[in-house]
């Protein structure tokens, strides 16, 4: 008898500070889930400014792309090809040729018309592109330069491909289109839903650098301190509850 008090005491204390300190995190965990499961997800990934326009191109001469694939291996001798990508730019077909040179991935820029090399985007040529994607005309209030390894785990362009530009727009959202100068496209919209999303989906996965990184122990030990949160509350139902107690009576 005596040890089943002790035992009973024990759960409730335990129930008790777990609530406490869990409780905390619980509700992190309930507000993003609200947030999350509420939000216009076209709006947090910028799109409800950026036309969505798919562009199709009828004849691609791919003779001309091993030109242009040529011509790069006498200047640097690639070691292995990653990837090839037929994208729009400026109206015209434009091929983003991924490859290895010294265990480092690079991209060449080529002309799919001609074959011709391209060098990376200009400043200008980047905001006239982030300019032509809008779906209506919004001034820039500010422009930034991003080299590489300059941006870190928080910063709101992680995991991107650099250099780029920032184009920031005068709008209410205080949205910032990326714009990758090697890529030759808008690889990125960040607007003030996304930011909130972004901090709560930090909290929701505890993750505070990077975001994605889900197998973080302070996940796992959270999750097992709140199975025992609740385990300890169906034990303390189980203990105190009338019905229960006549049944086992």
């Amino acid at each position: 008898m005596k040890l089943r008090k002790n035992i009973n005491y024990n759960t409730r204390k335990i129930h008790r500070y777990l609530g406490v300190f869990i409780g905390i995190q619980f509700l992190f965990w309930t507000l993003g889930g609200l947030y999350f499961s509420w939000n216009n997800m076209d709006d947090v990934h910028g799109e409800t400014l950026i036309k969505q326009e798919k562009k199709y191109f009828p004849f691609v001469d791919f003779s001309m792309v091993q030109k242009g694939i040529d011509s790069l291996d006498a200047k640097i001798a690639i070691d292995s090809v990653h990837s090839i990508s037929i994208v729009e730019a400026f109206s015209k077909p434009l091929v983003q040729f991924s490859y290895f040179k010294n265990s480092q991935l690079r991209v060449q820029l080529i002309e799919a018309e001609t074959g011709e090399l391209r060098s990376a985007f200009s400043e200008e040529e980047c905001l006239e592109l982030a300019t032509r994607q809008l779906k209506e005309p919004i001034s820039i209030i500010t422009s930034e330069f991003l080299e590489k390894h300059t941006t870190n785990a928080h910063h709101e362009y992680r995991n991107k491909p650099l250099p780029a530009y920032a184009f920031t727009l005068d709008h209410p959202t205080k949205t910032t289109i990326y714009v990758s100068t090697e890529l030759g496209q808008i690889t990125s919209v960040r607007n003030n839903n996304w930011r909130r999303f972004d901090f709560l989906w930090m909290l929701h996965t505890m993750d505070y650098s990077t975001r994605d990184h889900l197998t973080n122990w302070v996940l796992r030990i959270f999750s097992v301190l709140g199975l025992l949160t609740i385990f300890s509350g169906f034990y303390l139902f189980y203990i105190t509850s009338p019905s229960i107690k006549k049944f086992r009576n």
